[in-house]
């Protein structure tokens, strides 16, 4: 939605723009913005994970630090303008990744290369600046029509999520499970371990969805605490190397 200019100028007061602000709100607005700055952090540097996978064989790498760096300063911008502050945009990503990739031909494809340029990046990022000269023609899309577009893009993103194979591997037989499961973690204790991750993403749906919502990056910055407390007591440092997908050099040593 575009701001009434009538309503507005183009800067938002940090002091209030209506009425002063009392120092104790400015104090208090940090909680709030430490729940902010770790959602995004996560958001980013999980999609980064995910978008530069070794295989997907990237040779330009990744930027974990100036993608961070270039969020900041553009959210820093954007409260100052009053506009909706950048996000890594984790399904959108990994859907551009995906159809950059050049996947091998025969039975059971594989990633070849991707194709690393700037070019759809850009394009992108034009065709969302002109949306907004094309409203009349956008409105008309069923909204249906939208959510699907939206559900596709989700599932088509799940491959190569390694919770979500994990999950199709309990539909699987032993027999065809990759290495790292079928010769040094047990089938039993996959699967708890791939339970116990589950449970834990149940609880944050039921606190996104909750009044209490604003508490979710609390929740899942708990995750960290569970899983040190389950490596070396529920699952050797190996078993944990194996299910978090680990690089088989680093398995091996």
């Amino acid at each position: 939605m575009v701001s009434n200019p009538s309503k507005r100028g183009w800067l938002i007061n940090p002091f209030g723009e209506h009425k002063t602000l009392p120092v104790w709100v400015m104090f208090a607005c940090c909680v709030p913005a430490l729940l902010v700055f770790i959602l995004i952090f996560l958001e980013s540097q999980i999609t980064t994970l995910i978008v530069s996978k070794p295989e997907r064989k990237m040779v330009k790498g990744s930027g974990f630090h100036f993608d961070l760096l270039v969020l900041v300063g553009m959210g820093g911008l954007s409260a100052i303008f009053g506009v909706p502050w950048l996000s890594a945009a984790t399904v959108r990503t990994v859907t551009h990744a995906n159809a950059l990739t050049v996947m091998s031909k025969g039975p059971k494809p594989v990633i070849e290369k991707v194709m690393e340029q700037r070019i759809s990046g850009i394009l992108v990022a034009l065709l969302v600046g002109l949306s907004i000269l094309m409203e009349p023609i956008l409105k008309m899309i069923p909204m249906s029509a939208l959510f699907g577009i939206f559900l596709y893009m989700g599932v088509t993103s799940l491959n190569g999520i390694h919770l979500w194979d994990r999950i199709l591997l309990l539909l699987i037989p032993k027999k065809y499970h990759p290495e790292t499961y079928a010769t040094r973690v047990s089938t039993g204790r996959m699967h708890l371990f791939t339970s116990i991750q589950v449970v834990c993403l149940a609880v944050l749906w039921i606190v996104k969805s909750s009044p209490v919502s604003l508490a979710l990056p609390f929740i899942l910055i708990l995750t960290i605490p569970i899983r040190m407390f389950m490596t070396g007591r529920l699952f050797t440092e190996q078993e944990m190397k194996c299910v978090n997908e680990y690089r088989m050099n680093d398995i091996k040593n």
